[in-house]
């Protein structure tokens, strides 16, 4: 058997006046995951605990099946992972965003420093780390203005808040809070006023939070019996598929953004299952158009998922005798609030010994035949159960 897992972030949406009504789902022209919720099952995933916050390291551990309740240690420890950088068990690393800040740096414009590209966010991570070399703060390029600082040796224990949660909003209520905040506030003020002096097209600062120690997660092998591999554009997901033990593929073209390479992505991942027995591919398309509030560019991801990797993945699976695939998002991010919400998601089941349930279209409002509760045990249902 051969499993396919194409998880679609933040696609689940509300509906919306302008587009008759309808969610971003309803809305798109989606034939082939309409195709799938008509000849298979679906059902909803509860991928956030209670208490826990709906971001994508919780609930994308909970769709590779992992409790985040158990596993969970913070986010940025996962994308670390995903850059090769070792944490001894008193480090801490953050993700450090670019942004865009307006009115003198105290409200957040933009999360992503209105997309700053991968060149001058490079530029930016290199000053930083000639300006800090010497005071314990590593700063570590990723992917355009999703990067990482590591601080050795610290006895922090503080909070902070993910900056697309605050776009539009005065930042002073949302700034790091606890043991070392004043420390990571110093340097966020810093690094500032570095950035201002750069041509670093409309960044022009950086925000610090997802902190979190180096985390321990069993393979996934061990778990479910299956060897797998990992198909992602962002260190968050590839960096869940280390800690798992999982094959991390890099697709040329992969971006996280409306850009990104969906053939490619659904390409490589098929190929992968002449060796392996699972794949898990991520595209984080739809969440990026979410937080910047786009109903035409979510809409335009949801589509291209559709029509460039859903027919090259079908055509793939096809070559084998057994196989099922699960669809489905994350978390809803709204394009009316333009973040995570903690609300299940509906997610499709499709393939071998699957039975077809009375859904004829996807979208939130499917009658679900399976309600997986703890999110994470989604995972040894598609994998374990052997008539769905």
């Amino acid at each position: 058997m051969k499993y396919f897992v194409l998880l679609c972030d933040g696609m689940a949406d509300y509906r919306i006046p302008q587009l008759d009504d309808r969610t971003i789902i309803e809305y798109a022209n989606i034939p082939n995951m309409d195709y799938l919720a008509k000849n298979g099952s679906c059902g909803k995933i509860h991928t956030v605990p209670e208490g826990m916050y709906p971001g994508s390291d919780i609930c994308n551990l909970s769709v590779f099946g992992y409790d985040p309740r158990k596993y969970y240690t913070g986010r940025s420890p996962l994308e670390a992972a995903s850059k090769g950088i070792d944490l001894d068990d008193n480090d801490m690393s953050f993700r450090c965003n670019i942004v865009t800040y307006s009115e003198n740096y105290s409200k957040m414009d933009d999360f992503s420093g209105e997309h700053v590209s991968q060149e001058t966010a490079e530029k930016i991570i290199r000053m930083l780390n000639k300006e800090f070399k010497n005071e314990g703060f590593e700063f570590y390029s990723g992917v355009g203005y999703r990067n990482l600082m590591i601080v050795r040796n610290c006895d922090y224990n503080l909070t902070s808040t993910p900056p697309h949660d605050i776009m539009g909003k005065y930042i002073s209520d949302y700034l790091p809070a606890g043991r070392g905040a004043e420390k990571l506030k110093a340097v966020m003020k810093r690094a500032n006023d570095i950035i201002a002096n750069m041509e670093s097209e409309n960044a022009n600062g950086i925000w610090l939070w997802g902190e979190g120690r180096k985390p321990l997660l069993d393979s996934f092998q061990k778990l479910y019996g299956v060897s797998g591999s990992v198909v992602a554009a962002v260190d968050l997901i590839k960096g869940i598929g280390k800690f798992a033990g999982l094959d991390v593929i890099d697709v040329p073209g992969a971006t996280g953004f409306i850009d990104t390479n969906f053939e490619g992505k659904a390409k490589y991942a098929v190929n992968s299952l002449k060796n392996k027995d699972y794949v898990f591919v991520h595209v984080e398309a739809p969440d990026e158009a979410g937080h910047m509030g786009s109903a035409e560019e979510k809409i335009n991801a949801v589509e291209n998922i559709d029509k460039i990797m859903l027919p090259i993945i079908m055509d793939g699976l096809s070559n084998f005798d057994d196989f099922r695939i699960l669809l489905t998002p994350d978390h809803p991010t709204p394009i009316s609030l333009k973040t995570h919400v903690a609300d299940p998601v509906p997610a499709i089941i499709y393939g071998s010994n699957v039975k077809k349930d009375e859904n004829v279209y996807f979208s939130e409002f499917i009658k679900p035949s399976f309600d997986i509760n703890d999110g994470y045990k989604i995972a040894d249902y598609f994998i374990n159960k052997s008539i769905i």
